[in-house]
């Protein structure tokens, strides 16, 4: 199984626009910082959960697309090529799909991870001040539900037809731009720009951190979805691999 983990890690992450793309989103988490974080959410200060809590769901919008990319090339004619040839070694395929999805969740994890530490270094840095217990929140409500919408949506569509993943980056791109006033982007990141404006415009001060429960409830949704969604994958492969073993045994 070893062989096979460092296998499919060498020709899904071992690849130079790879580590480009993981180098970008963090230069793009930089400038978020730099440009918009450093001068606060809503009048709010840079190193406020609100402010943090913006910043992660930027950032993670574009972790969230090189993930969904890399995902596709899973489902590429050539690596369809590769999978017939590794087929024939018999090793079950629901292992391969699952050492797969965790090679590519375990790069998102990475990112983002990699995302948060930078946002961390920097506010601590120029401000000596930070809320870890709030940023963790932040990255945990918005990092999670993307994970598993990534895994399980993103293998769903891949699985009817690679190019139902480019139309899907473009409805996440949809939602985090042109309905940014609903705060459902799959990213999170409207929540915490929209709620800290609306209630600083109320009371006319900074407002304390809040998790409002139509946002709780919106990030269960997605995680709901794409747990279902992988769930739909793996049945389906199970009851594929079913079919081809009864054919073979004909």
């Amino acid at each position: 199984m070893s062989k096979i983990f460092k296998y499919e890690l060498k020709i899904i992450l071992l690849k130079p626009y790879v580590l480009a793309m993981m180098i970008i989103t963090l230069l793009y988490a930089y400038y978020i910082l730099s440009t918009e974080t450093i001068l606060g959410v809503s009048d709010t200060a840079p190193f406020s959960a609100w402010s943090f809590g913006k910043y992660i769901g930027d950032a993670t919008l574009v972790s969230t697309l090189v993930t969904l990319f890399i995902l596709s090339t899973m489902y590429s004619k050539s690596q369809k090529n590769v999978s017939i040839l590794t087929d024939v070694t018999g090793f079950p395929v629901r292992k391969r799909i699952f050492i797969r999805n965790v090679i590519i969740g375990g790069f998102f994890l990475l990112t983002n991870l990699l995302i948060f530490i930078t946002g961390c270094i920097f506010l601590g840095v120029l401000f000596g001040e930070l809320y870890l217990g709030a940023y963790i929140v932040d990255w945990l409500l918005i990092t999670l539900p993307c994970l598993v919408i990534i895994l399980g949506v993103g293998n769903l569509l891949g699985r009817i037809n690679p190019a139902l993943i480019y139309v899907f980056m473009g409805v996440v791109i949809l939602m985090a731009f042109v309905m940014s006033e609903y705060s459902i982007d799959i990213n999170g990141a409207n929540y915490y720009e929209v709620m800290s404006g609306a209630l600083e415009s109320l009371k006319g001060t900074e407002t304390p951190f809040t998790i409002a429960p139509t946002f709780l409830f919106t990030r269960l949704v997605y995680l709901i979805l794409g747990a279902a969604a992988l769930a739909c994958v793996t049945h389906k492969i199970g009851e594929k691999q079913k079919k081809d073993h009864g054919a073979w045994h004909r």
